[in-house]
Order: structure tokens, then C-alpha cells, then sequence
């Protein structure tokens, strides 16, 4: 994974559109996803919840924020410098430094500290290795530190090898447990004898892969849930709490995801429209705040709906969401700006980050 340092003006450009992050404060051990109010070159202001106001210390105190766009994570190194009287609670983040790394990700990652355990297979690189058989090495102490469906990175003082394949067993609170094979797809070196892995699950059961399912659905529950503070400033702000989202897809199945996120971020109102050709009826009528394109294909009557809606309803918000394969597709730099597109698969808090605006 290559690391870039991130000048202020990249950042101050980038941190414009963003409207969400997770912040990490010096007295606790978790990420908590915050919105953004206002930033500047140097600082941003965010939004935190009066539950969590006891946790973050007085000016001069450590604060780390992340955040994904455009395929990069974005950690800022910071320290708090003020902290509102008022409920929810303005917190001010000083600058000092900021790297990007190139990351691209299919599946959301949640932040934990679970013990768990790992056991090298066959002097770790496996090319013809019967992922069915019991590996008989003994079992290592380790700390996975974040995990998704198809990964985990953990840390542990057991030496492994780029590519080697491992038995990685995960402790979930609910005290289920998952022992499932992955390959090590990235080495770092921590302190104090300390190694950093990023592991991808490879020939997972059926029976490991509903459980892993099932805990992961509480991390994404978790996850939402924290953007309520978000979404109960902005309707005490606004006096309003109109949700209307339309969804063109040609395929009500492509656009499932869509649709199942918008409803964790509580989406009230929202319909799915399959025939482009009644754009303009339907929006007249129904005069939705957002209309997401999300397609699978970038052909004439998805560039005409596109260049129709931004014509006849010039105020309505126009979301596209396309394969990463049609990236370099030159047509859209004609047809949308780059904060109207998104490409699949979607980078964890990007779409989220795009739509919590809107509700």
C-alpha cells in the first residue's frame, strides 16, 4: 500500500466536500463517525453528540481523523483547540500533518480490538494447499484491530510472510466464533517486536460465512446509528425532515445495496423508477430533492436522462453511480462533475458521506 503525504491545499479541496469522518480522540479507544460543519486549511469543525463530550479532553489534546475518497483513506494527525458550551458540541481539530493511502475496498471495515488467535499453514505460502485440511500448527496470540466480510488486520509477534496463508480465529462479544482460512496480503512492522497483518478470507464455510454475516451486521448497525446526531442537528436546523430520493436503475436487483443503505441512514421516502423514459413526468410530480442514477452501463439513454434532468430541473441534485470500469469513460467529465459520480464498489463511507446531506 503506498502512503502519500497530503499538501494543505489537497486537503482544504478535498475536505470541502466532505461531509462526514471518523474521529478517534486521545482519551478513547474508539472511531466515531462525526459530521463536518466547517473546515478551513488548518482546522475543521465537527459535530459530537453530548454523550460523548466527557471523553474528549480540553484544548491541547490528541485527535485523529480518517476518511475515504476517491479511492485514497485520509489520516489527519491533529489536536483538539476549542470545544463549544452548546449541545450537540462544536469541536475544533488543529492540522499538524495528513497522509493518503491508496485503498480501494469493497467491503465497509469496523474497528475493533478482538483476541483472537492464527496458525501458520505449511511454511506459509500455499500454492496447492487443501484449504479443508485441519492445520496442525499450535495456535498464536494476536489482536485483530478492524475487520469486514472479506478481511481482518491484525496484529501479533508471530513472523509471517507476504502471501502465506493462516487460520485466523475471531472472538465476537456475542461469544460466537469464526476460524476461517486467509491469505496475508500486507506486513507491517509496530514496536516492541509487534507485526501489523491485512488478511483476506479465503474458502469461508457456509456456516462461518452466516456468522461473520451476522456480526458484521451488528458493526454496520452501530455504524448508522451514530450518524443520528447528524441527522437530529440538521432537523432541528432546517424545520424540515424531507427525505424524497428517486432511484433510476434499469435493474430493480442492481440497485438493492443502494436502496438497503439508504435505508440504514434512514431514508423515509424513496422510490425506484426503471423506465428512464418517464423522467419528466415523475419529477414534476414529484419534485425529489436527489435523483441517483445507478447503472451498469453507460449508454444513450442513461447520457440523455442525465443531460435532460440537469437541463429541465436545474436545482435537482443529480448522483450517478457507475463500475469502476467506466472510469476513464471521456464522456463524463462532459456530463457530470466529480462530486455527481460515484463508481462501484463504493468506497465504505463515500456514499454515505455523499447522501446524509440530503436527509
Amino acid at each position: 500500500m503506498s502512503v502519500i503525504s497530503v499538501s494543505k491545499e489537497e486537503l482544504f479541496s478535498i475536505m470541502q466536500y466532505t461531509n462526514l469522518v471518523r474521529v478517534r480522540f486521545e482519551t478513547d479507544d474508539v472511531w466515531t463517525v462525526l459530521p463536518i460543519l466547517y473546515a478551513s486549511e488548518d482546522q475543521v469543525d465537527v459535530l459530537v453528540d453530548a454523550s460523548k463530550t466527557a471523553l474528549i479532553d480540553d484544548a491541547g489534546s490528541k485527535a485523529v481523523i480518517k476518511f475515504q475518497r476517491k479511492g485514497y483513506e485520509y489520516i489527519i494527525n491533529g489536536h483538539i483547540d476549542n470545544k463549544s458550551t452548546d449541545a450537540p458540541v462544536t469541536v475544533t481539530i488543529k492540522y499538524a500533518d495528513a497522509k493518503k493511502y491508496y485503498n480501494l475496498r469493497k467491503h465497509i471495515r469496523f474497528d475493533v480490538d478482538m483476541k483472537s488467535g492464527i496458525k501458520e499453514r505449511k511454511n506459509g505460502i500455499n500454492m496447492n494447499l487443501n484449504i479443508s485440511e485441519e492445520c496442525k500448527s499450535p495456535w498464536k496470540d494476536a489482536v485483530v484491530k478492524n475487520i469486514s466480510k472479506g478481511g481482518a488486520m491484525f496484529s501479533s509477534n508471530a513472523k509471517l510472510d507476504y502471501n502465506a496463508t493462516v487460520d485466523i480465529k475471531l472472538n465476537f462479544d456475542s461469544s460466537k466464533e469464526v476460524i476461517t482460512p486467509a491469505k496475508i496480503l500486507r506486513v507491517s512492522d509496530f514496536e516492541n517486536g509487534q507485526f501489523g497483518y491485512g488478511a483476506q478470507f479465503i474458502d469461508m464455510n457456509k456456516e462461518n460465512r452466516d456468522i461473520l454475516n451476522a456480526e458484521i451486521s451488528k458493526y454496520e448497525e452501530k455504524y448508522f446509528k451514530s450518524l443520528s446526531t447528524f441527522r437530529e442537528y440538521k432537523r432541528t436546523s432546517d424545520m424540515r425532515f424531507d427525505t424524497k430520493i428517486a432511484i433510476f436503475s434499469s435493474d430493480i436487483d442492481e440497485s438493492y445495496d443502494i436502496r438497503e443503505s439508504l435505508i440504514k441512514l434512514g431514508a423515509e421516502n424513496f422510490d425506484v423508477i426503471n423506465n428512464f423514459k418517464f423522467y419528466f413526468d415523475y419529477l414534476t410530480e414529484e419534485k425529489p430533492k436527489l435523483v441517483i442514477i445507478d447503472t451498469g452501463v453507460l449508454d444513450d439513454e442513461v447520457v440523455d436522462t442525465v443531460k435532460n434532468i440537469k437541463a429541465d430541473f436545474p436545482d435537482m441534485k443529480v448522483q450517478l453511480i457507475l463500475p469502476i470500469e467506466l472510469m476513464e469513460e471521456d464522456i463524463l467529465a462532459a456530463l457530470v462533475n466529480e462530486d455527481e459520480i460515484l463508481f462501484k464498489p463504493l468506497i465504505y463511507n463515500e456514499f454515505e458521506d455523499r447522501i446524509i446531506k440530503y436527509l
